[in-house]
């Protein structure tokens, strides 16, 4: 019976999501090529660009060539100094890449990328409610963070309000690596635990205190406008609203039929917000708890019976209390997992840990900063609010220091295959399902632990000495990374955004170490590079050099006068990178040659990679097959078997 109204609802997504596209983003993304003066207002997430002196931002465009407009656009770099900001200038509009990210900008409207060209002009400031907000939670911030030392400040502004402006790296990272980056931006946890200070037993057990209803619904908005509605505080937010309203009309709210009217007036706004990381991560991790609160509930009336005693009823009590946040824990991680992984983002071994450590000292920590600005308003309170601060740091340290020491913790970094976890995931799925269908879900946890032994195993086995190569950093300019059973090998080409990418691509990976760092640049200045051994080419005599990285792969180094080339051998499989221009007497041939700003003239490549869709050599490159990747293309190859390549799209010749 239940798959009847799936089905009506698959085809009725599909149908809106159909006229969604064809009578919005269709308009908007006809707009491509078209170069135009515009008005425009500087959004929210706004922050430095990577060019100097530059603002990136999303755009929202009021004016086109004199004419009303109302789009949003995505601009890379263009001269604004702060968000609010109203300007004119001459833009570019381009269509989307089809990167990882092009469905997350969906989700939040935008559709087009503006290149700026010329003409910026400052106009003002926009004075609408959106930006009147967003300036008083950039001077709440601002409050909260007064007497609190930097890494604490960064990190309470991020949790409380949502500013991540402040936040340092490695606070950052550190978060990343132990499984908690959801701490760090304003969610369904922090609304849900903001939401149980405005609700008391006492205000569940006045059924008509509908004035203090109406102020805690009031309050809610309140803040989710004042953190500028991410989808997951939106979420928790409209879900807890649901429940007030009930209260409101004396009905029984009910979590999964809350959530799934609220995932269809958002789906209804922008048929792409499914699309969105944190409404995925959000539903997926309500879903999670949802479902270990269903298991307590039948572990409480199957296996942990009602005693006799009242001793025997407080033990039951605290046993299934802390048996349900254990599971709440693990179910909520399996839930998310599938989500990062389909987003190519990296899972972390000590998820569970450092969440039952740390997840219960948000609550307290998002109070006292609560306490710290209320205190902030009145400056002969100020002694009050420097002791509370002092207390708040305190608290954050403790925090931070346990977040630290799981980071560190040698199965924190957990490199997971993207493709074949999701398999092993689904198999699991189905056998839970199978084993609920056939009422024997008590014996369903020893078969997933085999699945999962079995999966391990396996995974071990055919994981074994596969090379993965990645063209990682910036486009038309990236370097190749090359790692093999928990080694890597870095062909580097320059730029500390590239070393930046390669750093995170390795820790991605499973903080793999730096074994070896080829360096193809041209009178290079001088970087700080992490790997055990660096090999400059400039210092090297020209002419060829071997330099072996393991039984099947060797490193061939051609250094020129005016470039350099190297060669990654994989059992009589090529694959090349250069740098500047090769000056060689011999036509050289490749299997794949992963290009940057130049196609060399004495270069014969079967297959070419490339990241720059404005390259300029592509017609040279003719006879080869075109592989284009926007965001990082990557090759697998099994040495002596096969070769896959990931991330890239096949292209014409432009």
């Amino acid at each position: 019976m239940i798959a009847v109204p799936l089905m009506a609802a698959v085809v009725l997504g599909l149908g809106c999501s159909t006229l969604y596209r064809w009578f919005v983003v269709r308009p908007a993304e006809a707009l491509s090529g078209r170069t135009a003066e515009i008005v425009a207002t500087v959004q929210t997430d706004a922050q430095t660009s990577y060019q100097e002196e530059m603002l990136s931002a999303t755009l929202h465009i009021t004016e086109m060539d004199g004419e009303p407009a109302d789009l949003y656009a995505s601009c890379g770099a263009f001269p604004g100094a702060r968000a609010g900001e109203i300007f004119s200038a001459r833009v570019s509009l381009e269509a989307l890449e089809e990167d990882a990210y092009r469905m997350n900008r969906y989700a939040d409207g935008v559709y087009l990328n503006a290149e700026y060209l010329d003409g910026y002009e400052y106009l003002g400031e926009s004075n609408t409610l959106k930006f009147l907000l967003y300036r008083l939670r950039m001077e709440l911030s601002h409050r909260l963070r007064t007497y609190l030392p930097s890494e604490a400040a960064g990190l309470e502004a991020a949790m409380l309000l949502g500013d991540k402006t402040r936040l340092e790296d490695g606070v950052e990272k550190s978060f990343r690596v132990a499984g908690v980056s959801h701490l760090l931006a304003v969610s369904g946890l922090h609304v849900t635990l903001l939401c149980g200070l405005l609700v008391s037993e006492w205000d569940i057990r006045r059924r008509f205190s509908r004035p203090r209803i109406v102020m805690q619904a009031a309050l809610l908005v309140f803040y989710m406008a004042l953190i500028g509605f991410p989808v997951s505080a939106v979420r928790a937010g409209s879900v807890f609203l649901i429940t007030l309203l009930g209260r409101f009309l004396l009905q029984p709210p009910d979590t999964l039929t809350s959530m799934g009217l609220v995932a269809l007036v958002l789906g209804i706004q922008n048929a792409y917000a499914p699309c969105d990381l944190g409404f995925q991560l959000s539903f997926g991790a309500v879903l999670g708890v949802q479902a270990a609160s269903a298991i307590t509930r039948w572990e409480g009336k199957t296996i942990f019976p009602w005693p006799e005693t009242e001793r025997g009823e407080k033990l039951r009590y605290l046993g299934l209390g802390i048996l349900s946040t254990l599971q709440s824990t693990i179910l909520a991680t399996l839930a998310t997992l599938p989500v990062l992984l389909a987003h190519g983002m990296s899972a972390s071994g000590v998820s569970v840990l450092t969440n039952l450590l740390v997840v219960w000292m948000l609550r307290p920590a998002l109070i006292l900063g609560i306490a710290v600005v209320a205190l902030s308003v009145l400056p002969f309170l100020a002694p009050c609010m420097k002791a509370f601060s002092l207390l708040l740091a305190v608290w954050l340290n403790v925090m931070y220091s346990i977040v630290q020491w799981c980071a560190a913790l040698p199965t924190a970094h957990l490199a997971l295959p993207e493709k074949y976890t999701l398999l092993v995931l689904a198999v699991l799925g189905l056998l839970a399902v199978l084993y609920w269908k056939l009422h024997r879900m008590v014996w369903y946890l020893p078969a997933a632990l085999i699945c999962c032994a079995a999966a391990v195993a396996l995974g071990v086995v055919f994981g074994k000495d596969v090379v993965r190569i990645g063209v990682v950093g910036t486009a038309g300019n990236g370097c190749l990374v090359v790692t093999q059973n928990g080694r890597s090998a870095v062909l580097f080409r320059g730029g500390d955004s590239n070393l930046r990418a390669v750093e995170e691509y390795l820790e991605e990976a499973g903080d793999l170490p730096q074994t070896v760092l080829v360096d193809l640049r041209q009178n290079a200045r001088e970087m700080a590079f992490e790997a055990a051994r660096v090999v400059p080419m400039e210092d090297m005599e020209e002419g060829v050099e071997i330099l072996p990285f393991s039984d099947e792969v060797t490193l061939e180094l051609w250094h020129t006068g005016d470039g350099n080339l190297a060669v990654v051998e994989i059992s009589g499989y090529t694959v090349g990178i250069q740098s500047g221009k090769i000056d060689a007497e011999v036509t050289v041939g490749l299997d794949v040659y992963c290009a940057g700003a130049s196609y060399p003239d004495n270069l014969d490549a079967d297959t070419v990679i490339y990241t720059s869709r404005a390259a300029s050599w592509l017609e040279k490159a003719e006879n080869a097959t075109l592989l284009y990747g926007p965001d990082i293309p990557e090759l697998t190859i099994r040495p002596g078997r096969s070769v896959f390549f990931d991330g890239v799209t096949k292209d014409a010749v432009q």
